[in-house]
């Protein structure tokens, strides 16, 4: 296995206008893995994912380094980078990332097309066959439905969809499932458990949900008010807490969800080799 990173963040720091959003945080994401990037709303945490992804608004002033697969990309736009630079999203919000005037079907055609020079037809084809394996209902009708006519979670599993036909070796996750229900959360958690297994796709989980955290990432990095206050195995972070963040955050989810011991258990690297 490599191992080399496909994503190693040094010293990053964003400020927007007098205020520093992101004060010196430094990680890694390798090839294949599963990092969540944890925190309380307003930590930096999506400005992180932002600067990562090249979407930082014009006004942000970023210092540090950013590299994808070694190659620095912290002063370039997402439009300018290279194919080795691109990374895949999932946005929180699924109805504003998917254009409501366009077919389901059109908008999972276009990176096949563009990134892979399938024909239409075959697009087509593997458009289909990406959300029968996003195990939407359907798929052959699904294509031909505009974002409006979809559930919330079928929107998000689409979006998935979305981020998976661009074939990346890094995908970000911002919030995917903040505004889902139970049931949904679950099912879009495990498409993309799934998908960064078969596809060995590193992902990289921006959330303040640790109880969903648990459910998907080996691995934690914890930032407070731009810094990074922790990071290790997730299970250790759970089982043995070192800053007082953490331990709060730990026992806010333990009263919500008294199982999530046994639910980081279930997805460190060790009980997935276990299962494999």
């Amino acid at each position: 296995m490599c191992s080399d990173p496909v994503l190693s963040v040094r010293d990053l720091r964003i400020q927007i206008g007098r205020q520093a959003v992101v004060d010196g945080l430094s990680f890694d994401v390798m090839p294949g893995e599963r990092v969540c990037l944890l925190g309380a709303s307003g930590s930096g945490k999506s400005f992180t994912a932002n600067a990562v992804l090249g979407l930082l608004p014009p006004a942000a002033k970023v210092q540090g380094s950013i590299r994808l697969h070694g190659r620095e990309a912290i002063a370039t736009p997402a439009a300018r980078r290279l194919n080795e630079s691109r990374v895949a999203m999932v946005f929180q919000d699924s109805l504003s990332a998917l254009n409501p005037l366009a077919s389901i079907g059109s908008q999972l055609r276009e990176p096949f097309i563009r990134h892979h020079g399938l024909s239409r037809k075959a697009a087509t084809q593997a458009a289909v066959a990406l959300l029968e394996a996003m195990d939407l209902p359907d798929p052959q009708r699904l294509v031909k439905r505009t974002p409006a006519e979809l559930s919330g979670g079928q929107r998000q599993r689409v979006c998935i969809a979305l981020a998976m036909a661009c074939k990346t070796s890094l995908m970000v996750a911002d919030e995917p499932t903040t505004a889902l229900d139970v049931v949904t959360q679950a099912q879009v958690l495990r498409a993309l458990r799934e998908h960064t297994d078969t596809a060995q796709t590193a992902l990289l989980f921006i959330t303040h949900d640790l109880h969903a955290a648990a459910q998907l990432c080996q691995r934690a990095v914890i930032i407070e008010r731009g810094m990074m206050i922790e990071s290790g195995p997730l299970d250790a972070l759970i089982n043995a807490p070192r800053h007082r963040f953490t331990r709060e955050l730990v026992a806010a989810a333990h009263s919500v969800q008294p199982s999530l011991t046994s639910h980081a258990e279930r997805y460190t690297p060790h009980a997935l080799l276990k299962s494999a």
